[in-house]
């Protein structure tokens, strides 16, 4: 009788929890792209200027000049895609409002300043020719050509998105399997900074592929 009562309590008690089971639901996602694109900067990215006295730079109106810096930089493609590129700022609290440029760090609670990258249409090669930068502000509904190219911080113009065609009337990036550029770096100190001891220079900033 014991045992009975035993394997009727476990029974009622099992119909119980499959009763009251929850469910969960799995999601699969992700994006197949007929090639893979690796991006590559010269030096590994980094732009080194050392140290430098804020009375050795080009004083302006906001703020002081630092030195441009240029980089290789380079796409290669497994296959031919077609891509744009977009950038994020990953020292958004130190760069200017509505400017969409990178900040510098900051320097005791102040942001020191900014950078930009950007190159001239001159230095672009796409598979081997003179290419064009194309530019969309409507993330990727239509193109435009652009004399030079500029990367801006897509947490300040999230629709922005720069692409690469052979000719200047392409209506959106070509499908490439190289693309060589030289880019320049140019960047500022601000202005009425609280110097106590030497600044550190803490620019970063991540350039993602996006696959159209």
């Amino acid at each position: 009788m014991k045992k009975s009562v035993l394997s009727l309590a476990v029974l009622m008690t099992l119909a119980t929890a499959n009763a009251m089971a929850a469910t969960t639901d799995l999601t699969v996602t992700g994006t197949i792209t007929p090639a893979a694109c690796t991006p590559t900067l010269g030096n590994g990215g980094l732009v080194e200027y050392g140290s430098l006295a804020l009375t050795e730079l080009e004083e302006t109106s906001t703020g002081y000049r630092l030195p441009v810096k240029s980089l290789s930089f380079s796409i290669e493609c497994s296959a031919p895609a077609a891509f744009a590129l977009i950038a994020n700022d990953n020292r958004r609290d130190s760069s200017p409002a509505n400017a969409w440029l990178f900040g510098l760090g900051t320097h005791q609670d102040q942001a020191i300043g900014h950078f930009m990258m950007r190159w001239n249409y001159e230095t672009l090669v796409i598979d081997g020719t003179q290419g064009y930068t194309i530019e969309s502000i409507d993330n990727g509904n239509s193109w435009n050509a652009v004399f030079d190219g500029v990367l801006y911080d897509a947490g300040q113009a999230p629709s922005n998105l720069v692409g690469f065609s052979i000719t200047s009337s392409e209506l959106g990036p070509a499908p490439a399997t190289s693309v060589n550029l030289t880019m320049d770096v140019d960047g500022g100190i601000n202005k009425g900074l609280t110097l106590n001891g030497a600044m550190e220079l803490d620019g970063s900033a991540t350039i993602e592929i996006v696959y159209l």
